[in-house]
């Protein structure tokens, strides 16, 4: 009799618990079943599809489907979902970009565009963020994600355009190039490893000194193992590099590393550099061959009239590629823990 009694009493003490865990319960399944029925990016489709029909494309828009769209390379490991939202992506020679708003504006027509289509190379291998995310918060923001997206906000932080920040990118394809047309501050670093000799202190893919630091994959170095003591600014690989290479003593006392004295732009551009090599694996078809510098005219032959180049085209003898994004991991703002 008793031990029915305590059986009773037992039910009776749950019974307020589990009714209030089965309303938690459904709530959770009544919001998960509203943000399915109703997501994020629903507006933007809708108004995307809004767009079309009134810019005359009535055939695109009877073909439109709600729902996640993706671009997908298994070959270079890309799962893209911005184009779930930034839908005119490919739209700009249909589509009035001046007078659309974000995320529906088609890309700008860039010089390099051509030859980087977005069916082959996404979006975040040139933009970062977290591509297979289905909302804004997670694909630009991203906690505890390794690659952020290069934002103009972000850019600004270390002096930067967003376009001269994404060069990272850039040179992970064409690391071999000892200049690339439209990567003015990676080509200026290149100069000026070369210039200062940097290979004789620091081993670059199996060429030069062991006195500093190898060099060859330095993008892959964990930010939770750096000393960020004397760092003023963030404690990012980007800002140790930089705050480093302006004035070495300051954050690593007693190093070998020389004073170059040099100015925010160099080292900025330094720290792009290394940062860009890292151990990615790209299928040959991305890597583009080696481009070399463009020869540099003498005195006479620039001031000869028949050697001059028309207004706004290259010099003679320029490189014509275009650059190249990989889809590299750029540490630029990996932050420590500590």
């Amino acid at each position: 009799m008793e031990r029915r009694d305590q059986s009773s009493e037992f039910e009776r003490r749950d019974f307020g618990w589990l009714v209030a865990m089965s309303l938690v319960f459904f709530a959770l399944v009544a919001i998960a079943t509203w943000r399915e029925a109703f997501p994020e990016f629903g507006p933007y489709q809708a108004d995307f599809k809004h767009t079309l029909e009134v810019n005359a494309q009535l055939q695109a828009a009877q073909r439109f489907t709600f729902g996640i769209k993706q671009i997908w390379n298994p070959k270079i490991k890309v799962v893209d979902r911005c184009v779930t939202c930034h839908l005119g992506y490919d739209w700009g020679s249909v589509l009035p970009a001046a007078s659309m708003p974000q995320p529906l504006k088609p890309h700008p027509n860039l010089p390099y565009m051509d030859k980087h289509p977005f069916q082959q190379f996404g979006c975040t291998p040139c933009h970062g963020g977290q591509g297979w995310a289905t909302t804004a918060e997670d694909a630009h923001n991203p906690k505890d994600w390794d690659d952020p997206m290069f934002s103009e906000t972000l850019a600004r932080k270390y002096g930067l355009t967003q376009g001269e920040m994404m060069q990272m990118r850039c040179n992970f394809c064409h690391r071999h190039d000892v200049e690339t047309p439209g990567m003015d501050v990676i080509n200026l670093a290149k100069k000026l490893m070369k210039k200062k000799k940097c290979a004789v202190c620091h081993t670059i893919e199996g060429e030069g000194g062991n006195t500093g630091p190898e060099l060859t994959f330095y993008g892959d170095k964990d930010p939770d193992l750096v000393d960020f003591t004397n760092v003023r600014g963030p404690h990012t690989l980007m800002e140790w590099n930089i705050e480093h290479l302006s004035n070495p003593d300051a954050i690593t006392p007693k190093t070998q590393m020389p004073q170059f004295n040099f100015t925010p732009e160099q080292a900025r551009a330094l720290a792009m550099l290394v940062l860009s090599w890292r151990r990615e694996v790209f299928p040959p078809e991305y890597i583009p061959p080696p481009l070399e510098a463009a020869p540099e005219a003498s005195p006479a032959a620039a001031a000869s009239p028949s050697n001059a180049s028309p207004a706004g085209s290259p010099p003679a003898g320029a490189p014509q590629a275009a650059t190249s994004p990989g889809a590299a991991v750029t540490p630029a703002v990996r932050s420590s823990s500590k």
